[in-house]
């Protein structure tokens, strides 16, 4: 049995120096197997961040996961999102954002999500940041061979990341959205990753993503999807 797998390394922007207003990072990673199966796994995501003033900033990103096994497509999941954070205080901040969903899986042809709120810090400093926030807006979505439908939304989201040594550090993102239509039919986000310097300027980082949709579109369609990613993460 012959197996190969690799992984492509992601870019990261490091933070934007004083006077520079965009900084970002762009990960790409792939893995195949060959044997006694044949697969491939791929994953592209973009993050970019522009800092407008000293307090405000907007934020873009972009996320797509595709797997295949046999030549059977498994994954196909597609996400954007577009977000403006004005810092009211500190550790307090609002804002304004939008975030697009389709997966192919879930037979989510589209799920839009504009939404207003505000955050908080529970804890930051040089190693651990913990924050909370809430917000509401709407959202709509279209199921494959089923009509748009349009409800207000209440989300909900806690974030973490911890430098728990010099050269590592764990994430981990928690998120909600709920329809006030009918609080029943919700989407959970799960997301836990860890990175490890390999040297000054790389890191290996591990991703475990889970999503969770309550009420799919018809029966026989899993409501938990679950990713591993793998990523070699090259700074300059």
């Amino acid at each position: 049995m012959y197996r190969s797998a690799l992984f492509v390394c992601a870019i990261s922007v490091c933070p934007a120096a004083y006077g520079q207003t965009w900084s970002g990072d762009f990960g790409a990673g792939l893995s195949l197997t060959r044997g006694n199966s044949d697969t491939k796994n791929i994953n592209l995501a973009l993050n970019l961040a522009q800092r407008i003033s000293a307090r405000n900033q907007a934020k873009y990103d972009a996320f797509y996961l595709r797997a295949d096994n046999a030549g059977e497509l498994t994954v196909d999941r597609t996400t954007f999102g577009a977000r403006d954070e004005y810092a009211v205080s500190p550790l307090t901040y609002a804002f304004a954002d939008a975030h697009f969903l389709r997966d192919k899986f879930k037979e989510i042809d589209y799920l839009v999500t504009p939404s207003v709120g505000a955050g908080h810090h529970l804890i930051k400093n040089a190693t651990l940041d913990v924050a909370a926030e809430g917000g509401l807006g709407f959202v709509v979505e279209k199921d494959a061979g089923l009509s748009r439908e349009t409800s207000g939304a209440v989300n909900a989201k806690q974030l973490l990341t911890w430098k728990f040594s010099p050269t590592a550090t764990l994430g981990e993102t928690a998120a909600g959205l709920w329809k006030t239509r009918d609080f029943g039919d919700a989407l959970y986000h799960l997301e836990a990753s860890l990175a490890s310097n390999l040297t000054a300027r790389s890191q290996l980082k591990l991703s475990a993503l889970d999503d969770y949709k309550t009420r799919p579109p018809r029966a026989g369609i899993k409501k938990n999807d679950m990713s591993l990613i793998a990523a070699i993460v090259m700074k300059f």
